[in-house]
């Protein structure tokens, strides 16, 4: 058995494990900066010594993801950089990361055309491309599924559930704007509205979500590890889901 390291003081700056059994580690790499551009939450699987990174974000904060992940594993080890969507605050420091470990790029197949502008010369040897319907990956010591989200903010978006942690990373979906920040959500209805008008604008429908909700709401959850915001712990993900159910969005409030 495992344990969980989700308290609701952990300092959103700073690096922490959140789940360890004696094979495997999901590492929270302490990337909000709390300035006035978007923060990113980046985290790194260590499963039998290979390295899983998710979501690595910008140019700027390269230096201290590297420096974070290398205190869990040797970064030449990350054999894999999966990115949700091509913005730069999610994918601007891949050139970076492919010069120091030679990682293989996992993303929808319809961003593999937009690598090239990343800097990528032959961008087709450095991806892993996800089909439409997702795929599941064995990788060190668990297997992770790649769960279609599509056109919940990117057209091309995946949820990645990692079985050993029972953790589902979910990208763009659980996003937040808070006040002030914080990595583990402490008071689920003041989080709801930081939620809310995120969602409201970059989820394309309520159609959308409930295809997403009806693919994942059978899965063990222990907790819910958005792309920016917070962790949503284990008690509070039948309220998320709840909200997302509930959820007018995207076209949903075109007049």
């Amino acid at each position: 058995m495992g344990e969980y390291f989700i308290e609701p003081d952990l300092d959103p700056r700073k690096d922490h494990i959140l789940y360890r059994d004696s094979e495997h580690m999901v590492v929270y790499l302490g990337t909000q900066e709390g300035g006035e551009d978007v923060d990113v939450n980046s985290y790194l699987i260590v499963s039998r010594e290979r390295g899983f990174l998710f979501d690595p974000g910008g140019y700027k904060i390269f230096s201290k993801v590297l420096a974070n992940a290398s205190k869990y594993i040797d970064p030449r080890n990350i054999e894999y950089v999966y990115i949700c969507h091509q913005d730069p605050d999610v994918a601007g420091s891949l050139p970076l990361w492919r010069e120091i470990s030679n990682a293989k790029i996992v993303t929808h197949w319809l961003w593999t055309r937009f690598l090239p502008h990343f800097g990528f010369e032959d961008s087709r040897g450095s991806i892993h491309e996800l089909p439409d319907e997702g795929e599941t990956l064995n990788f060190g010591a668990t297997t992770l599924e790649f769960i279609p989200a599509h056109f919940l903010r990117s057209p091309g978006h995946f949820t990645v559930y990692d079985r050993r942690s029972k953790f589902l990373f979910t990208g763009d979906i659980g996003i937040a704007i808070p006040d002030e920040p914080y990595i583990v959500v402490k008071n689920m209805e003041r989080h709801i509205q930081a939620m809310r008008p995120i969602h409201e604008r970059l989820m394309a429908s309520n159609r959308a979500v409930k295809a997403w909700l009806n693919r994942v709401r059978h899965l063990e959850v222990e907790a819910i590890l958005p792309q920016h915001g917070a962790i949503i712990p284990k008690r509070y993900i039948p309220r998320f889901y709840d909200f997302l159910e509930n959820l007018k969005c995207g076209v949903d409030l075109l007049r």
